[in-house]
């Protein structure tokens, strides 16, 4: 399998065009096909190590670290060796949350070893935030505020759009000095005004998924777009598109087409945020 990328990002008040030509490197923190099985914290603690479901493994972990159970920091540490990276990153995320200082030790190991760039990237992030604490905010130059995603694309419904919603905030994690946050740490957004931090809201939508061919290759193209608010003002668009490919035999396994739609939209998120940095300060002002 294979992601080939074109992207564009513009905005409405400094007319920006930025074009991406880059490769996944693997899937991120998602939850899109279903929820730990009984969607309580004892099945999380089960799912995490037993689930034959890498996308229910992520989803325990990030249960996890919402809910923080008695015994969560041990399991989540055992699943930064998870065989799947989206897990790993989902680990290190639930880990951050937990804000325990005592997995430092088990995140430098797993990170001095990552094979997964976003992965690796989502572990530094969560061991300056469990070595330095509420220094985070110091250090940061935006908090994007995640907000509505919706799956316009007409394909797989509410599956899509929470695929959407945890590519975007993967991948805005990645971007230097941004504090992401889903708006449910009402203290988070406090520290943020206390420091003149800038806020900003994030809304996504995948306006299309179009399925096509390619000589012997069945294509999946996605196009995403992401709109930036400053106290609910309009600032700019990001948008963005990819295109995934595989071999023919796979319509016939609708769990692999599920998986290609997956790499074009994250694809896409991708080459939507590729010029976010840019894109944020200008919002920002």
């Amino acid at each position: 399998m294979a992601v080939r990328f074109s992207g564009l990002a513009r905005c409405a008040r400094w007319m920006r065009r930025i074009v991406a030509g880059i490769a996944v490197s693997g899937l991120l923190l998602t939850s899109t096909a279903r929820l730990s099985p009984a969607q309580d914290v004892a099945s999380a603690l089960r799912d995490v190590g037993s689930s034959d479901d890498f996308r229910v493994r992520a989803t325990a972990c990030a249960l996890l670290g919402r809910a923080r159970p008695r015994g969560a920091r041990e399991v989540l540490e055992r699943a930064l060796n998870d065989a799947h990276p989206l897990v790993r990153t989902a680990a290190a995320v639930a880990l951050a949350s937990l804000g325990d200082p005592s997995s430092v030790p088990a995140l430098e190991r797993q990170m001095a070893r990552e094979s997964s760039p976003a992965a690796k990237a989502q572990m530094k992030s969560s061991l300056e935030t469990l070595k330095h604490g509420g220094s985070a905010m110091q250090r940061a130059r935006f908090v994007v505020l995640l907000g509505n995603m919706k799956n316009n694309s007409g394909i797989r419904g509410d599956a899509l759009a929470d695929f959407l919603l945890h590519a975007a905030r993967s991948r805005t994690r990645m971007l230097s000095g941004v504090i992401v946050t889903d708006g449910k740490d009402a203290s988070l957004l406090r520290d943020a005004a206390e420091k003149h931090v800038p806020v900003l809201m994030l809304d996504g939508s995948i306006n299309g998924i179009t399925q096509g061919r390619e000589d012997k290759n069945v294509t999946f193209r996605a196009q995403v777009e992401f709109s930036l608010r400053k106290n609910q003002e309009l600032k700019g668009r990001l948008t963005g598109a990819a295109t995934s490919f595989g071999s023919l035999q796979v319509l016939g396994d609708q769990a692999r087409v599920a998986e290609l739609q997956n790499d074009a939209v994250d694809g896409a998120v991708q080459s939507a945020l590729r010029g976010a940095d840019v894109g944020l300060s200008m919002a920002s002002k």
